[in-house]
């Protein structure tokens, strides 16, 4: 069970915190308090919260991630999780938390939907 983070900020205030490796009930404390940083530190315009290096997610990971979008839209911040693989695509979509996934996600291209019809 092991995860790494790491976090950049740009001179415009978004914060890209990278996820790589095991995103589950044992690490999403890290990952709350990754955020939860990034937030009370004030000057946070949007936080992109990559996941193209994660290999597993379970769904503490999943509400974890949810539950900073809730608040950190509160703040006003923006929140939103970006370079989903298909896998993790479809975890979000399935427990209705598809508005967190950056647009445009390569499960919804045009040429999937024409393959599959």
């Amino acid at each position: 069970m092991t995860l790494s983070i790491e976090t950049a900020t740009t001179d415009a205030g978004v914060v890209t915190v990278e996820l790589a490796g095991e995103v589950d009930y044992a690490t999403a404390p890290q990952i709350r308090e990754t955020i939860t940083n990034a937030l009370e530190a004030g000057g946070a315009t949007a936080i992109r919260v990559d996941v193209a290096k994660v290999t597993v997610l379970d769904s503490t990971g999943i509400g974890t991630i949810v539950v900073a979008y809730r608040i950190a839209r509160e703040m006003g911040v923006a929140l939103a999780v970006v370079n989903p693989n298909r896998f993790i695509t479809r975890l979000f979509t399935v427990v209705g938390a598809e508005e967190l996934l950056e647009e445009p996600t390569e499960t919804f291209s045009g040429k999937e939907r024409s393959a599959a019809g």
